[in-house]
């Protein structure tokens, strides 16, 4: 409802006013008070009772003035009320001179109509109500023989007897003082939503926030901020005088007009540090001040620590980025650029390799390339854990779901790594059970504890590896086609070892440093002769493998440097399955040289020393290919 007050000064006008409230389309919102009575009798009013007054003239004036915190509607004079005013006087009293006693400049027009009815007419308007007997004594001096005015006016006419016609408000001018009383009322409960709508975000922030005005006086401040400066007084006050070390970054964002956010200040007298940002406001595009933010960093910092000592006790980090990575052969600078690229994507990656190629580290070092670096990074491998345990890591599940649970449940991987990546390593060893729990997670990017009727919100990037063709088991149908599209949106292929050029080299000889410095031994020197082996090496396991006959050759070597025997001996030992090798390469040949394929077979053999699994990667084909032109050329 909108409570009105009409004060008006005569009978007939209270009973307009009711007409027209009873006709005016919202008078269902009104609740309309109506008090006949002269200025003089103007009542207090508390200032809660009423969301306008409405009145006329000399009373408007003095409610403005008693009741500021209650708007004010003055009820004009119209040009028709002045027309029908000045006529009556002319027909009742025949006057040859009209004094026109009016508030403000509303009665100005009426020399004009005064014309048009053949008499003379003379505004008077006095400043105040108590201003009118004196105004009157100059009309009727400048030989006035008629009044028309306010009801006062009339009052202290009929006083000295001079004939006098009150001005009447007409009811257009009632139903436009009321529309303007709806109009401001609504706009000042707009304006206190959201003024209250302000001061509760002021008041209820964490941070400490002050308004300065352009003169360094604060004119806003809410509780956090007085009390991270030890409760002293600040509203009204000058910045400079109460808050002095907040002055140079204030003085700076007022002259320049340009926000200045993460300046570190210790609070004076206080063990304090706050992060500052000022922030200019900007009002009918002139500065008029600008809003001082101060974060309590030392409790941001203890929250920090918590959560990264959290973070690396469960071992949600990743720790390598591409500048890890060494190489320098050229298929592996476009490897690493692709992977950048996806980096700045936030779609599904499956990275595809042979194993030891460096999958978890390509994929840690996107993570932390990507926006997501500072969320968590939560790594599974699929094929080490069976079914129904992979499911309660993937998922978690609530107290109670199966024999052996947790008190209160366990988290799965898809809620610690929300915000982040998780990396599903061997994603092609997955069973079909759990490709469809998968899928449906990375579809509704919702997920379910095991024993739990709810879902829960997760917001996760999937890198998964694998080192098996998905493709090629979607078409055997071990894997689901629905999920592959979900994860193999960019693809990036991890070349193995062999295809790396001179890369091979350079992670030996890291390697070989590496562990000389962990087993505490002189890094030894390696024979020229000795790196063509490496060369002519398959390296089935790649990087892993390579990282075992690093190891394998320091522990075999004698002296101070690697000979050729000696790597020789790491690379191929003895093994159960064939008889002793006494396999030397006889040089860096290339079989795939070769134009003739029987030949090139027979040279991949003896290369490898019979091994058929080497022999394959040396001729980049699978094992089966290999064995199905073992057979064609009838080569044993």
């Amino acid at each position: 409802m909108i409570r009105l007050l009409f004060i008006v000064p005569y009978p007939e006008l209270e009973e307009k006013v009711r007409h027209v409230l009873s006709l005016h389309p919202e008078h269902d919102r009104l609740d309309a008070e109506i008090r006949t009575m002269t200025v003089e009798d103007t009542p207090d009013v508390p200032a809660g009772d009423y969301d306008a007054i409405i009145a006329r003239g000399y009373t408007a004036q003095k409610t403005v003035a008693r009741y500021s915190q209650i708007p004010t509607v003055q009820l004009s004079i119209s040009g028709y009320d002045l027309i029908r005013a000045v006529s009556e006087c002319c027909e009742t009293f025949h006057p040859k001179k009209i004094a026109v006693f009016g508030f403000g400049r509303q009665m100005y027009e009426v020399k004009s109509i005064c014309r048009l009815f053949q008499v003379d007419g003379e505004v008077y308007a006095p400043v105040r109500h108590e201003d009118i007997p004196s105004t009157l004594e100059k009309a009727l001096a400048d030989g006035c023989d008629a009044l028309i005015g306010g009801y006062s006016a009339n009052i202290q006419a009929r006083k000295v007897h001079l004939p006098s016609v009150v001005v009447r408000t007409g009811e257009d001018t009632i139903l436009q003082a009321v529309d303007e009383a709806i109009r401001t009322a609504d706009q000042l409960r707009q304006e206190r939503i959201i003024s209250q709508m302000y001061k509760t975000i002021i008041y209820s922030s964490k941070d400490g926030l002050l308004y300065v005005d352009r003169s360094g006086t604060i004119l806003v401040r809410n509780r956090v901020v007085r009390r991270m400066n030890g409760d002293i007084s600040l509203m009204h006050r000058p910045l400079g005088q109460v808050l002095p070390y907040l002055l140079p970054v204030f003085s700076s964002v007022i002259s320049s007009g340009k926000e200045e956010t993460g300046r570190i200040l210790s609070i004076p007298g206080t063990k304090t540090i706050v992060s500052v940002s000022c922030t200019p406001v900007i009002a009918n595009r002139e500065l008029s001040g600008a809003v001082i933010n101060l974060t309590d960093i030392t409790q941001i910092q203890d929250l920090e620590s918590q959560i990264r000592r959290k973070l690396s006790e469960r071992g949600l980090q990743a720790k390598y980025t591409f500048s890890d990575i060494l190489h320098e052969s050229d298929v592996m600078k476009h490897t690493i650029r692709t992977a950048q690229r996806y980096a700045r994507s936030d779609s599904n990656v499956i990275i595809v390799g042979e194993t030891g190629t460096g999958k978890e580290l390509f994929a840690q070092s996107i993570h932390n390339a990507s926006s997501r670096k500072n969320g968590p990074f939560v790594a599974i491998n699929c094929a080490a854990l069976p079914e129904n345990l992979l499911e309660s890591e993937l998922f978690g599940y609530v107290e109670g779901a199966f024999t052996g649970t947790s008190k209160g449940g366990k988290m799965g991987l898809f809620e610690q790594a929300h915000g982040g990546t998780l990396f599903l390593d061997e994603i092609g060893e997955v069973s079909p059970s759990i490709q469809s729990k998968l899928l449906r997670v990375l579809q509704e990017r919702q997920v379910r504890r095991i024993g739990d009727n709810k879902v829960i919100d997760v917001n996760v990037r999937i890198i998964s590896a694998t080192n098996r063709s998905i493709s090629q088991m979607a078409d055997q149908g071990s894997f689901r086609r629905d999920l592959m599209y979900r994860l193999d949106v960019l693809r990036l292929f991890l070349p193995p070892l062999r295809s790396r050029e001179n890369d091979v080299e350079l992670l030996f000889l890291h390697l070989l440093k590496t562990q000389s410095l962990q087993d505490q031994i002189p890094l030894p020197s390696l024979a020229p002769d000795a790196l063509a082996l490496l060369h002519q090496y398959p390296f089935m396991g790649n990087i892993r493998e390579l990282k075992n006959i690093a190891e394998r050759t320091l522990s075999l070597f004698q002296g101070n440097c690697i000979s050729r025997s000696d790597l020789q001996e790491a690379l191929y030992p003895q093994d159960l399955s064939e008889e002793p090798s006494s396999f030397v390469p006889s040089g860096p040949s290339d079989p795939t040289s070769c134009s003739d394929e029987r030949e090139r077979l027979r040279q991949a053999l003896a290369q490898c020393g019979g091994n058929r699994t080497r022999a394959a990667a040396l001729l980049g084909m699978d094992r089966s290919t290999l064995w199905r032109k073992l057979k064609k050329y009838q080569i044993s």
